[in-house]
């Protein structure tokens, strides 16, 4: 069975009016009597406003909400330097999830979880100077592209400080998709757009002592 809700309609509000009245000659059902058009005016205001007030359950949901979606924003301090304010419903609302998401957190897991809020498909790479007993040599013909820029503790022949260095691999373009229920018109149906509403955000929030790259790269 179903748990959606129903909104009430005027028909409806309008049954429920008649069973209030008295009974008697005066109290008459009759359609089109004087009566009978005023509680089908208050009926219809009443299914307006029920319909209002189920519509909320939307509006106060990020993922849903349009309307209300305004209200997100203002209360979030959006647009802001990283997340301008977006041309598509679809944007508008990730900027709103990716700003409730943030907790301040600096873990990959969290970095990654930023990333696909955004929409995008990344690898972090992390850089360690070569430790002889904890890296081993390889060789990279025997390795994929991917597998080798997804691979999180790549050594180095070089100076300690190379431990500060992560490096954020994008693959992949960003296309944008006209969804229904999601998009608006006259919305594109096809878009594309950059990484730097994510660019924006780790170089805002990383750890002031480490350097960032980014390197965009095809599947």
């Amino acid at each position: 069975m179903s748990n959606a809700i129903i909104p009430r309609g005027t028909a409806a509000y309008l049954d429920a009016l008649q069973h209030l009245l008295p009974r008697g000659c005066a109290w008459t059902r009759s359609v089109g009597s004087r009566l009978w058009r005023l509680l089908y005016a208050s009926a219809d205001e009443l299914a307006r406003v029920d319909a209002a007030a189920r519509l909320l359950v939307d509006e106060v949901n990020p993922l849903t909400a349009v309307s209300g979606l305004e209200d997100w924003e203002r209360v979030l301090g959006l647009p802001d330097a990283c997340l301008p304010s977006g041309d598509t419903l679809q944007e508008r609302r990730g900027a709103v999830l990716a700003k409730l998401r943030d907790e301040g957190r600096q873990d990959l897991a969290w970095w990654y979880e930023v990333a696909a809020s955004l929409g995008y498909d990344v690898a972090i790479e992390e850089h360690w100077p070569f430790l002889c007993g904890v890296h081993e040599c390889f060789d990279p013909s025997n390795l994929t592209e991917r597998e080798i820029q997804a691979h999180h503790e790549i050594g180095f022949l070089g100076e300690p400080n190379v431990r500060l260095w992560w490096n954020v691999v994008v693959y992949g373009e960003r296309l944008l998709l006209f969804r229904c229920g999601e998009s608006l018109c006259p919305e594109r149906l096809l878009d594309w757009r950059e990484a730097t509403d994510l660019e924006c955000i780790m170089r805002r929030d990383r750890l002031a002592h480490t350097v960032l790259t980014f390197d965009y790269r095809q599947e």
